[in-house]
């Protein structure tokens, strides 16, 4: 009986998670096919993105040291992890300097 339990919520789980993930999908999707405003906007910021990955990808060097060669990382490893913490560093100063602003606007509309 008890494993008929497990197996029962093991399936149980699959289902729900299928229905979510087609939920978390198909939603969004819904809601763009009806505010075509809204679905430019989010356009944008992924272009947005597309163009920051650009810019990361176009600065990341793909040399790997001596000492990671050791552990057998390749170039391509290397640019990607390269691009990948340079897409942080962007996005991260682009969120620095945006709440900068927001804050010092409202010190000088007081």
């Amino acid at each position: 009986m008890g494993d008929f339990m497990a197996n029962y919520g093991i399936v149980l789980t699959y289902i729900l998670l299928a229905a979510a993930t087609i939920a978390a999908i198909a939603f969004p999707i819904m809601h763009l096919l009806a505010n075509p405003k809204k679905a430019k906007q989010v356009g944008m910021a992924i272009g947005a993105l597309l163009i920051v990955y650009i810019l990361a990808y176009t600065l990341a060097s793909d040399e790997v040291t001596e000492h990671y060669a050791k552990f057998d990382v390749t170039d391509t490893q290397s640019k990607q992890v390269g691009t990948g913490l340079f897409v942080f560093y962007i996005l991260a100063l682009g969120a620095i300097v945006s709440a900068l602003y927001t804050e010092v606007g409202k010190i000088i509309n007081k």
